[in-house]
């Protein structure tokens, strides 16, 4: 992975000590542990959490997330439930949950959380692109 453009704004000192290839290593671990044990699902689960789980700190944790992918530790989060929330909208095994029980189960704390980031992210409603009227 290579450095993203962290946006123009001037970079935290503790993210350029952090080099490429440690930032990498760091990244990779965050997302298997998220990934693994699904625990992006989990709204309480904080990046302190994390930094402890993988015995780390949370400069670093935010440092990888930000020259990785050059987002914060929510905004990495939130992708993850709103990839694990499309698959389950498009799923037969979910069908008989609602679009809000989906995002409340992804991990997002209220349904109006998901819905904004939902509509950000795919520019339609849950309700539309579960039934593929302009999702994707």
């Amino acid at each position: 992975m290579e450095r993203k453009d962290l946006k123009q704004k001037p970079v935290p000192t503790y993210i350029s000590r952090l080099k490429t290839e440690r930032a990498n290593d760091i990244y990779a671990r965050i997302v298997k542990k998220l990934t693994n044990e699904k625990l992006y699902r989990d709204p309480a689960y904080t990046a302190a959490k994390l930094a402890a789980d993988l015995g780390t700190n949370t400069r670093y944790i935010s440092a990888a997330i930000a020259i990785c992918t050059g987002n914060n530790y929510s905004a990495l989060v939130n992708n993850l439930r709103l990839h694990d929330a499309s698959k389950m909208l498009r799923s037969v095994s979910c069908q008989e949950l609602t679009s809000e029980e989906i995002g409340l189960f992804a991990g997002f704390s209220s349904r109006q959380a998901f819905y904004l980031a939902f509509k950000r992210k795919y520019n339609c409603t849950p309700r539309n692109y579960r039934l593929g009227v302009n999702g994707e």
